[in-house]
């Protein structure tokens, strides 16, 4: 189950940034519970996402798995299909970027250049 206060400014910016990808987005309203804010999804690609924001900077060596374990494993657990992509958009109140994770079965990772999206991580060494 969620914990704490969903990030609704951070969650309304995901929207626009998802829009600026081409996406089409649903709001997680219905069921609060389950552990995602979007799901988007354009002709290629279907994805459900968690929005999170932090405090601090995110320093370049972070393990995500130590960073956000609680919001991996619920991502994890979402009862959907396991073809629908699951994401985390990551951010610090201070940056203006988001760092999107994708969370597969047994790790997590970090989406440095994604040309179908126009994507770029400005963080990603």
């Amino acid at each position: 189950m969620p914990r704490g206060i969903r990030p609704v400014a951070a969650i309304a910016e995901a929207k626009k940034f998802a829009e600026r990808m081409g996406y089409r987005w649903q709001e997680n309203t219905d069921n609060p519970d389950l552990a995602y804010d979007l799901h988007i999804f354009k002709p290629d690609s279907d994805r459900l996402v968690k929005v999170r924001q932090t405090r601090y900077r995110i320093d370049p060596d972070t393990i995500y798995e130590d960073l956000i374990p609680d919001t991996l494993r619920e991502v994890r657990a979402l009862p959907f299909p396991p073809w629908i992509i699951r994401e985390v958009w990551l951010r610090t109140r201070h940056e203006r970027t988001w760092r999107r994770l994708i969370v597969h079965d047994l790790a997590v990772g970090e989406l440095e250049w994604w040309g179908p999206d126009g994507y770029t991580n400005p963080h990603a060494r």
